[in-house]
């Protein structure tokens, strides 16, 4: 695989956009060509957040509809949103966190979301990355997780070195717990 298109996706509030940001920069530190395009709009606290990072030989900076390798999510219904970006058995790693919209009155379950998902020929990775993150002090740090997980179980930990995604991460705010909650997803597993 020369290249890797990953779409990044969350709520306003939650790291997506610095999860993106490490991502390209590690890969570039990696030794690989990266583009990110950050098409967020509404990325105020709890808006809808995408992220288009293209690692390898690419021209463009968006994943085309249907052509995306990883989708790495820090809420699922907004893995679900963004579904239409990956390919047949494109992978998704989400948090199980389901964050209801505003004035939703229905029930919402994690396990309901992620089969829906795996209906559509996706492989899915379901984390529980903020319940993780929460003892570390500070569950933003649930994306540095998901980071970790993603890398040590997808595609993409052979575009990234992990040494230089922590390189990345140690320049950054927030240093220790994010350092300490991407180790921890390096060393988990899923569950669903």
């Amino acid at each position: 695989m020369d290249s890797l298109n990953v779409v990044v996706a969350g709520v306003g509030g939650q790291g997506v956009l610095t999860l993106a940001k490490v991502i390209g920069e590690a890969a570039i530190a990696s030794g690989r060509g990266a583009l990110v395009a950050e098409t967020h709009g509404l990325s105020q606290r709890g808006g809808s957040v995408v992220v288009h990072v293209r690692i390898g030989e690419v021209e463009a900076p968006l994943v085309p509809e249907g052509e995306g390798d990883l989708l790495i999510s820090t809420e699922l219904l907004e893995a679900l949103r963004y579904a239409s970006f990956l390919r047949r058995e494109g992978e998704v790693v989400s948090d199980a966190l389901v964050l209801k919209p505003y004035g939703f009155k229905g029930d919402l379950k994690a396990y309901q979301l992620a089969e829906e998902l795996r209906r559509l020929g996706l492989r899915v990775h379901l984390v529980n990355a903020a319940g993780m993150a929460e003892p570390l002090g500070d569950v933003r740090a649930a994306n540095m997780i998901l980071l970790g997980y993603s890398v040590a179980r997808t595609a993409l930990g052979e575009f990234l070195d992990a040494r230089e995604v922590e390189g990345v991460i140690g320049r950054g705010r927030g240093a220790e717990v994010n350092l300490k909650a991407f180790r921890l997803g390096l060393s988990m597993r899923a569950e669903g």
